[in-house]
């Protein structure tokens, strides 16, 4: 099941990316795409594939220079967004500040946090060492950040692929594994 249910999320975020709002008559004044219904469905399988790495003591996280892992549930599960599979190098304080301003507030309050903009993808976004990413921050200020729609769904779609590769064997010695018999 989880390997379909994360497969037709993919699928559903690609369909809110590529969504035109120039041409919705719902969106008369509107550009770009489906971004806040994009970033829920991408952030929560970013979410699900973290939970199901909770506790994993062998499953080691870089983190601000220091191996971890994933010891508990809410932001933590976000930190997989630097494991293999979406080989990432973000910070602690970026982690948290993406899960509480964007995925939070997004997925509970159905808005973003302060300084936090969403863009269909990064051709928009300010270039560092002309990289593909999903995210920038603001480097005068360290507080604004960019969440690019299309980049976030590449990352999760090899990191679905990845994990997919090894959910056999995660998912049954997880704690919602373990609970699933």
């Amino acid at each position: 099941m989880l390997k379909e249910s994360l497969v037709e999320t993919l699928i559903a975020a690609k369909f809110c990316a590529n969504f035109d709002k120039t041409k919705s008559d719902e969106f008369p004044n509107g550009n770009g795409c489906l971004g806040y219904p994009s970033a829920i469905l991408l952030f929560s399988i970013v979410d699900s594939i973290g939970s199901y790495l909770r506790g994993d003591k062998f499953f080691l996280i870089d983190l601000d220079g220091k191996k971890t892992y994933i010891k508990d549930d809410g932001w933590e599960h976000f930190k997989v967004l630097n494991s293999s599979f979406f080989e990432q190098n973000l910070s602690e304080q970026i982690l948290k500040y993406i899960y509480q301003k964007a995925r939070s507030f997004l997925v509970h309050n159905a808005i973003l946090g302060k300084d936090v903009i969403l863009m269909p993808n990064n051709d928009k976004l300010p270039k560092e060492n002309d990289t593909q990413v999903f995210f920038i921050q603001q480097a005068d200020t360290g507080e604004k950040i960019w969440i690019s729609i299309r980049e976030l769904h590449k990352l999760c779609e090899d990191a679905v692929s990845k994990f997919k590769d090894k959910i056999d064997n995660i998912v049954p010695n997880s704690r919602q594994g373990k609970n699933f018999k």
